[in-house]
């Protein structure tokens, strides 16, 4: 939990991870509103996992107490869930043979949950947060909520505040953040399950200049009232603007926090709804009430209803016995009232059956009539600095306070506390363990469509798609589509705007459509369209649009790469662009046809590029500099061949300016670092400075302006002029369908997006476009790409480059996923005032052969036989083995107190064996206690005492519990992840996994070990470190620098800012 070692270093895995936590801007929210709300006496009025000054002020008995005090059997609640074979007998033998221990513990306790303080202490209270950036800060409103018990209302504001907050056209959204110039960046909006409820809603990313001057504004506001005035109170509707037409508000954004402002505005829009707006847009409420209801109830019952788990069902019965303890109305009873939630969806579609003038009281009851508490979390730069300085004092005056014996016996209680936490299973419990379980017996769906049991040749060249596979998921009521569009053949000039054409594509935009097609891509898609007089145009606005969508779409996104993975630890984006969207059956056509037609026809016009630039750019702002962001992000930009590589920045000299940032044009970066976050901020800002100065009418950059806008038509040109059998769709049906009626079902979603892109090919002449098809690779479907001549695919391999190249070929993207040769190995340390903790990582080249080759030249079954890919399975379970709770990895950082989180990854896609260490208190211990793992299994003697036969069959059954379970949600994207790394699908793929997983032996992890590994230790062995630490003074980042760099592998550091990294694009 906690402990201070003899350096005067404060450690513990507790003190780790609260450290970072509780001061986000997030966690200072939570904690300030609900220490405002409930009263010392409530549980809500402290963080859960406790204050770094709380844990430090622990003793281990306090610990021990409380411990005795609730985790007894008289304050247990056992919930069995699942299908048994047979009734199980044994569980309820041992529960019997409690009974006497139960009896002997402490009585129940039934201790009801204090209520709210009756009077709020404050109108509004500030808070501040440690931050970096000083540009935003967040918005919060908090209302006391129905009784626990009180499932109805529960349910009802549940409902309510899901289309608040998630429906684009609703008020909060077009009132904050969906406008020209938005006040807020996101909304959060949630009834909290505390005993009793509250609501709470949050803006988060509101601008302002900065706190000094919101200061001054909210004092200027405070002087304007009379003389002997009142204090200001919230506003009664009655006091409140009349009337608003929420698309044509401006707000002065530098007065938003100011005084009563913000407030005003929430309490002004919420009287909007209650007069208005439910009684004008009635038939759009109702129905999006009825279509995510329909979509709940599904998803709950393939998720919590299958045999993938059962924590829906828990949730809700769980919820059932905390009230019963706890809720002040369950006093008297006896017994908990299981199952009152299970009428959760019966319950929704009876709530979805009331008429306006419930759901106008239900807001004037809850938010304008109810009591509201006002917070504002503001950024302070200065906060981390100052709590890393005072960690530091406090850490020299330990050491010199203490007498030398003391600090002796501190050394000895250290060592035999870190002793104990080392895991030892008896062998007896071992070997009772069952064994690997036998995943053969696990019943896959099966596929059906084209390149599937097809007829014909001739129905595969039909589609565009080169592979489209129907799944049929019985119990389901939605269909789902996932369809890709390859990216081969697109300029490497427009790689770095994709990321953008992805944003606009699920924008809030309108559609422009030529006059003289407008009739055939309408067509049964009930828009009530304007055509504007004399204008060849048809034009709908984006609010139109967007009802549309919300009538048919329960969920729809577009991402680069495979929709489940793309944005996985490390994981570099498949090169293709994916629509993915969710819908009932009857609505699949019409649901594609709107994401095709927004795609292709959506008006991308200067003013909306710079709008979802800007929104772009923030988001990526945001993410930059976070503790994930600083592993996950920053290696591939710097492993990656390029402008400000790691061989780059080794040469970096923070003397001379001239190197300071480097100059990059757009097209110069291969695939991968074009995507990154690094490149996209730099690139974005640029595109939006030039954006802002030409619609201001500077010609000097209207060309800059110009090339962004052709930059997304050629992007539209390469998808409408894609050759055909080169992409890959995916469909979900809810019912059973035969191959014919699956066919038929792929062939009209295929003529849709025939329709669509011949529509726009029509009506965009002047657009350059090859005059042959793009030869485009086969996505590696060698097995069903049955009209192309046999060609034998090399296995993946990653290779390091010879020297780094300059430009990569549109058709040549291995660049992308090369490790940079840096020798001696390179390792850079940041500082952030934003940290309270520390984030290390590690990475070393990973070449490695892995998947099948052509098993049109030599079949699956024979390729197996000589198991090809023993390495890589070898390395995965072996990574298993150490990621492991109690495995030594685990046990040398974590069970010491040195950090958090540890996790090691093998990332064969992108060349590289990682390892991570997050919410480190002390970096350089975690390190070395890596290393000296490392160092330890090297001989065959320490091999031999921690790796055996127990460890294997532990890590095979994990393998196999993460490969399978809710395959079925994720078995159409893990079949088209399959398909890209060349299998035929998750068919070809299962029994290659299970082949080589269940051969592997001892002797296949340590050749692993020995050869993945042991570069971690080799001096002059290629690999790349990042340490992240809090803002130290100069002289402790000196000496921190110094202890880096005194490693015993050659490793070489040097302190960087992060803007070093940071590239200076043109356009």
């Amino acid at each position: 939990v906690y402990h201070v070692d003899q350096d005067g270093r404060q450690q513990g895995v507790v003190l780790s991870e609260m450290s970072d936590f509780a001061y986000r801007e997030s966690a200072v929210r939570s904690l300030n509103l609900r220490q405002l709300i409930f009263p010392p006496t409530s549980t809500y009025a402290w963080e859960c996992g406790g204050l770094p000054q709380s844990i430090e002020s622990l003793s281990i008995e306090e610990v021990i107490d409380y411990h005795k005090e609730f985790y007894s059997y008289s304050n247990l609640t056992l919930i069995l869930i699942g299908a048994y074979d047979e009734c199980p007998a044994a569980i309820f033998n041992v529960l019997d043979g409690l009974d006497a221990e139960i009896s002997a513990s402490p009585p129940p306790l039934r201790r009801p949950m204090p209520a709210m303080l009756p009077k709020w202490r404050k109108a509004r209270a500030d808070y501040l947060f440690a931050s970096e950036k000083s540009q935003t800060g967040s918005m919060t409103f908090a209302w006391e909520g129905p009784a626990a018990e009180d499932i109805e209302t529960c349910v009802a504001l549940e409902m309510l505040i899901d289309y608040m907050k998630t429906d684009p056209v609703s008020p909060l959204r077009k009132r904050f953040t969906h406008r020209q110039v938005p006040i807020a960046g996101n909304i959060e909006f949630g009834l909290l399950n505390y005993i009793p409820t509250a609501i709470v809603l949050s803006f988060t990313d509101v601008p302002f200049v900065g706190y000094i001057s919101h200061a001054a504004a909210a004092a200027a506001t405070s002087a304007k009232r009379r003389v002997g005035a009142p204090a200001m109170t919230y506003p009664s509707p009655a006091d409140t603007c009349g009337p608003l037409d929420l698309s044509k508000l401006h707000d002065d954004v530098n007065g938003l926090f100011a005084s009563n402002y913000y407030r005003k505005q929430l309490v002004s829009t919420m009287t909007y709804v209650v007069e208005h707006w439910l009684s004008d847009q009635w038939q759009h409420f109702s129905s999006y009430l009825a279509k995510r209801t329909a979509c709940s109830s599904a998803n709950f019952a393939s998720v919590a209803m299958s045999q993938k788990d059962h924590q829906g069902i828990l949730y809700k019965l769980t919820r059932d016995a905390v009230i019963h303890r706890l809720s002040p109305g369950s006093a008297s009873t006896t017994q908990p009232a299981f199952g009152s939630r299970g009428r959760l969806f019966s319950m929704r579609h009876e709530l979805g059956q009331k008429d306006c003038a419930f759901w106008k009281a239900l807001v004037q009851k809850w938010f304008l009539n109810g009591r509201m508490l006002h917070v504002a979390t503001l950024p302070d730069p200065k906060m981390g600095i100052q709590i890393e300085a005072e960690r530091n004092l406090a850490q020299r005056n330990h050491i010199e306070n203490m007498r030398p014996a003391e600090l002796e016996a501190s050394k000895k209680k250290l060592a035999e506390a870190l002793e104990s936490t080392k895991v030892s299973i008896p062998r007896e419990v071992l070997a009772a363990l069952p064994p690997t379980p036998d995943i053969s017996k696990v019943q896959m769906l099966q596929f059906t469509g084209y390149n599937f049991n097809h007829s014909s040749e001739s129905l595969l060249i039909e589609s565009p798609f080169g592979i489209g596979r129907v799944l049929v998921v019985p119990g389901e009521i939605e269909s789902k589509f996932q369809i890709s569009f390859p990216l081969a053949g697109l300029s490497s000039e427009l790689w770095s705007y994709l990321p953008l054409f992805v944003r606009l594509a699920t924008a809030q935009v309108g559609l422009v459509i030529p006059h003289a097609v407008a009739d055939t891509v309408l067509q049964d898609s009930c828009f009530v369209s304007v055509k504007p007089s004399g204008m060849p145009l048809v034009y709908l606005n984006s609010e139109q649009v967007d009802c549309a969508m919300g009538e048919v779409l329960t969920d729809h996104r577009a991402c680069i790469g495979d929709y489940y993975s793309h944005d996985s630890t490390g994981h570099w984006p498949v090169e293709v662009l994916t629509l993915f969207g969710s819908t009932k059956r009857k609505d699949l056509l019409r649901a594609f046809k709107l994401m095709s037609l927004k795609m292709m026809f959506g008006d991308f016009g200067v003013d909306t590029i710079l709008k979802v630039a800007n929104w772009l750019k923030k988001d990526l702002l945001a993410a930059r500099g976070t503790g994930t962001s600083l592993l996950i992000d920053t290696f591939p930009w710097l492993r990656t061949p390029g402008r400000l590589d790691a061989c780059a920045i080794a040469k970096y000299d923070p003397s001379d300016s001239a190197t300071h940032a480097m100059a990059s044009h757009a097209g110069n970066e291969p695939f991968g670092r074009a995507l990154n976050l690094y490149h996209q901020i730099a690139f974005l800002t640029t595109l939006t400075k030039s954006l802002s100065a030409a619609m201001n009418e500077d010609d000097m950059l209207a060309t800059e302006a110009d090339s962004a806008s052709n930059a997304i038509t050629q992007i539209r040109a390469h998808f409408a002029n894609c050759s055909a059998a080169t992409g890959l769709a995916h469909i979900t049906l809810p019912k059973c369908t035969d191959g014919t009626e699956a066919r038929d079902t792929l062939s009209t979603l295929v003529g849709e997006w025939r329709a669509c892109s011949s529509a726009w090919r029509e009506n965009h002449q002047v657009v350059t476009v090859p005059a042959t098809p793009y030869e485009l690779p086969a996505l590696y479907s060698n097995s069903h790409r049955i009209y192309t001549p046999p060609r034998k695919r090399r296995r993946a391999v990653a290779v390091v480059p010879a020297k780094v190249p300059t430009r990569l070929s549109p058709n040549s993207r291995a660049g992308s996923r090369n490790f940079v040769a840096v020798s001696p190995s390179l390792g850079i340390h940041i500082m952030l005032a934003s940290l309270q903790t520390s984030y290390v990582g590690v990475q070393v080249p990973l070449i490695i052969e892995r998947d099948p080759s052509d098993t049109r030249l030599v079949s699956l079954a024979k390729q197996l036989e000589k198991r090809p890919d023993t390495d890589i399975y070898a390395l995965q379970l072996l990574c298993i083995v150490f990621n492991r709770s109690e495995g030594l990895v685990k046990n040398a950082i974590r069970g010491r107190g040195y950090a958090y989180g540890v996790g090691i990854h093998t990332n064969s896609n992108n060349g590289n064996l990682a390892v991570y260490i997050s919410h480190a208190v002390d970096p350089l211990k975690a390190l070395t206690a890596f290393w000296d793992v490392m160092e330890q299994l090297g001989p065959e003697a320490g091999w031999d005492a921690a790796i055996d036969e127990f460890q294997l069959s532990a890590a095979r059954s994990i393998f196999y519990f993460r490969a399978y379970t809710g395959f079925t949600e994720s078995m159409v994207s893990e079949d088209a992840n399959f398909i890209f790394r060349g299998f035929s699908g998750v068919e070809e793929y299962l029994p290659w996994m299970r082949g080589h997983v269940e051969s592997i032996k001892i002797a296949d992890l340590r050749r692993a070990f020995l050869k993945y590994f042991v570069p971690f230790i080799t001096k002059g062995a290629p690999s790349l470190y990042i340490v992240a630490t809090p803002q130290f003074s100069p002289e402790t980042g000196a000496e921190f620098l110094q202890q880096l760099n005194s490693n015993a592998y050659g490793a070489k550091f040097k302190a960087i800012d992060m803007s070093v990294l940071d590239p200076i694009v043109t356009i």
